[in-house]
């Protein structure tokens, strides 16, 4: 079976344990492996590894880990990688894109140098098998620094995954917070394997070990099998589910009969880990699960006490915990996590990460790509010379592209793990928050307007309405109303879409925290992932390019039509042809029919739009251009193809062009639903400078560009744009965002550093009730920079 690129015929689940952070694995999948790294510790073996079809042209991250005692099977993994990439090249030598890239001075191979592959490897193990590793893999193993790759592991995965850290408690379990507002340093990880090392991070490449305990992860799965006879690791965090550790432990109430008020001690506080079970007078009954829990707490508790001195100790309130340990167990983050804010007061949280686990192979893998040699073509030494002395991490090059996260083929999720890992998919650019995004830890930045996690009426109804219109497609092409799904294997690949999207659905039905914060963003999103995997990028192409082609031929006489206006009133009639043209919308249930039919045309969805004063002050604006001048620099953040962009957004540009603002239309990177995207709207904008003078100056004289967001949803975060679309805003005085999508459910309540105009129309009734507004009310909010 193909999804897309991706050949998922025989795939399997790997890894140590159903679900988590194992991998599927796709024999017949044809895409390189680029790159590898490892990190061995004492009791698990953690691997990284990056598939391409191409090189330079995107990737996936995958994770995948194994038992130590079962380095064997790790070490035939990765050589299973090696082959398939070794392969893969033989046959690609073949291939004139790989002959391009050669003679281009880039190397088409896996993971490799001039003189073949190089495996990143890291931690004790890295050291101990070294030997065992060259030998069955034939190929170099540079090994890493521990404590580097820790650090490096975790500063990427802080940056470039959105809801990598959390915090947990069983009141509140998985409260996701960003990070990277302010100053990210210093910070403590505490990283929990086999034992524990606490290492103060305070720039980047800036770290010391600063403590550490031999009470680790290894202590609880040594006494636990000595205690119990249980080998799996997994299974002893199975048995803490049903444990209790009352029957175990002394309890202040066991030795004051009640609390210790006067020091801040509950009777439920334990006074002594299995200390209850020597003393007759207890008579407390035990099994192996309430040994596990004790256990368990007992070593969580000492890390967590630990953390905290060392902290206080050092001046620092941002402690991440990271290490396979944890597992994303509840139990144990609780315990931790409890650990911190007794010991704190209340005044720090403990901070874990969903790829806890992963820190030290990821760091090393990264520096294999920081680390990686010059091209030829570029280095002033001949690729027979020495290699280039490596650098220290301050002079590190910054890597040319960013990573978002794709749940799209996620495996099942372990009982025990509060959620599931993602792939990584690396972008082609490097992704940047916008300059003028106002964004602190006082006043954070966040894209979604309504969080569905903590909207269980909310989350119910947007999955019953995803639910609704992804069947909905199947009756669209059946209708033929989706021309790009015309032919059998399209609607074949649709169907296959479908089942894997509700699979998705249904399972955040369940455990609406697996993928990160529920939001309309992130459903959204998924939605793309999956059609994307299976192959169907761009299920409204022909429906897109019909109505396009029929908007452009309006669009004379609609510009003569608003040139004849007075000024005030030209600014007015353009701004309501936006909104009048964002119903364009095939992602609306409450339009879809409509356009389906061709009933829908513009002057009918103007007269459908309502305006209120709570959500529309366009007479702000219009003043604004009348009395302040034009602008320098305007971003629009466009929505959809067709009449939207064409008829709506395109001679709003124009007015501005034409005032002397240099104007910068920003699209998507990628398709999604019937949003029009960069490539298209380049495509546009040349087709409508051939009708208008006007467009054609602007164009020429570079006062109107199109550059893509890096953005692949109907959804729009400002903190991952294109670096492209970054240079181009700069200096920029005039922010729009167009389309229900980037301006209602996302940045809603964005703030930023210069003026702004969010313009949209609510066509969803649970987003309108959300907001207070009724359905087809116009969203026209214009804000001034504060002075």
């Amino acid at each position: 079976m193909m999804f897309g690129s991706i050949n998922s015929s025989g795939a399997i689940i790997d890894g140590i344990k159903p679900g988590g952070a194992n991998d599927i694995l796709l024999p017949n999948q044809r895409e390189r492996v680029q790159k590898v790294a490892v990190d061995i510790g004492g009791s698990l073996a953690k691997v990284v590894y990056l598939t391409s079809a191409r090189r330079n042209q995107g990737g996936r991250l995958h994770f995948t880990a194994f038992e130590t005692d079962n380095v064997e099977t790790c070490v035939g993994f990765i050589k299973s990688l090696l082959e398939s990439g070794a392969a893969q090249d033989s046959e690609d030598d073949d291939d004139t894109g790989c002959g391009e890239d050669r003679a281009n001075g880039n190397d088409c191979g896996s993971t490799s140098s001039e003189s073949g592959p190089v495996i990143m490897a890291t931690g004790g193990g890295a050291h101990r098998f070294r030997a065992l590793l060259s030998r069955e893999l034939g190929v170099e193993i540079r090994v890493e620094d521990e404590m580097e790759s820790l650090t490096a592991g975790l500063n990427f995965l802080i940056r470039e995954v959105a809801d990598e850290v959390f915090t947990y408690a069983e009141d509140k379990p998985m409260q996701f917070v960003d990070p990277t507002t302010d100053d990210m340093f210093p910070y403590m990880l505490v990283n929990i394997g086999s034992g524990v090392s606490i290492i103060k991070v305070t720039g980047e490449g800036s770290f010391e070990r600063i403590s550490g305990t031999s009470l680790g992860g290894g202590t609880l799965w040594g006494l636990l099998h000595l205690l119990t006879g249980v080998r799996s690791f997994d299974a002893m965090l199975e048995m803490t589910k049903s444990g209790d550790n009352t029957r175990v432990d002394m309890m202040v109430g066991d030795i004051y009969g009640t609390d210790y008020g006067k020091i801040g001690l509950k009777a439920s506080n334990i006074a002594s880990s299995m200390g209850g079970v020597y003393r007759k007078s207890l008579d407390k009954q035990h099994g192996d699960a309430d040994i596990a829990r004790s256990l368990l707490y007992m070593v969580s508790n000492n890390i967590g006490q630990i953390a905290y001195l060392n902290a206080q100790l050092h001046g620092i309130r941002r402690i991440y915990f990271g290490g396979y340990f944890i597992r994303g167990h509840p139990l144990t983050m609780h315990t931790l996590s409890y650990a911190i804010n007794f010991w704190s007061r209340g005044e720090m949280s403990a901070l874990f990460l969903r790829h806890e686990g992963f820190l030290g192979a990821t760091g090393a893998f990264f520096t294999a790509e920081n680390d990686a040699p010059t091209p030829a073509s570029a280095s002033p030494v001949t690729a027979a010379g020495p290699r280039e002395p490596r650098r220290a991490p301050a002079e590190r090059r910054a890597k040319a592209y960013s990573f978002t996260e794709n749940f799209s083929i996620a495996g099942a999720i372990a009982d025990e793990a509060v959620g599931a890992l993602g792939m990584l998919d690396r972008e082609p650019t490097k992704l940047m928050a916008l300059p003028q995004l106002a964004n602190s830890s006082d006043q954070p930045y966040q894209p979604d307007t309504v969080d569905l996690s903590q909207e269980p009426q909310q989350q119910s109804y947007w999955i019953s309405a995803m639910e609704r219109n992804t069947n909905g497609l199947l009756d669209l092409a059946a209708t033929g109303a989706l021309p790009s799904c015309g032919d059998d294997e399209s609607r074949q690949r649709l169907e296959r879409f479908v089942e894997l999207y509700l699979k998705h659905l249904q399972r955040l039905r369940e455990r609406p925290l697996a993928y990160g914060a529920m939001s309309v963003r992130a459903l959204l999103g998924l939605r793309e992932q999956c059609l994307h995997e299976v192959g169907l990028e761009d299920i409204f192409a022909g429906v897109k390019q019909r109505e396009t082609d029929a908007a452009l031929a309006a669009l004379p006489a609609l510009l003569a039509q608003t040139d004849a206006l007075e000024s005030g009133e030209r600014v007015r009639q353009l701004l309501h042809n936006v909104l009048a043209g964002n119903m364009f919308d095939w992602g609306s249930t409450a339009l879809r029919e409509e356009l389906a039919s061709g009933s829908l045309d513009l002057s009918r969805a103007r007269a459908r739009i309502h305006w209120k004063s709570q959500f529309d002050n366009t007479d702000a604006f219009v003043r604004r251009l009348e009395l302040g001048g034009a602008y320098a620099r305007a971003v629009v953040f466009v929505d959809n193809s067709g009449a939207d962009v064409c008829l709506g957004v395109l001679p709003f540009a124009r007015l501005l062009a034409q005032q002397g603002t240099s104007v910068v239309l920003a699209a998507n990177s990628r398709p999604a639903l019937n949003d029009v995207t960069a490539r298209e709207l380049a495509d546009i904008v040349g087709r409508a400078a051939h009708a208008d003078e006007a467009i054609a100056d602007a164009a020429h004289d570079g006062r109107l560009a199109v550059c893509a967001t890096g953005s692949s949803g109907p959804c729009l975060d400002l903190r991952k744009l294109d670096e492209r679309l970054v240079r181009l805003s700069r200096g920029a005085d005039l922010i729009v965002i167009v389309g229900m999508g980037r301006a209602i459910h996302s940045n809603y309540r964005a703030r930023f550093a210069c003026d702004s105009l969010k313009l949209a129309v609510f066509k969803n009734q649970m987003a309108a009730d959300a907001a207070g507004a009724d359905m087809y009310d116009a969203l026209c909010w214009f804000t001034q920079a504060a002075a």
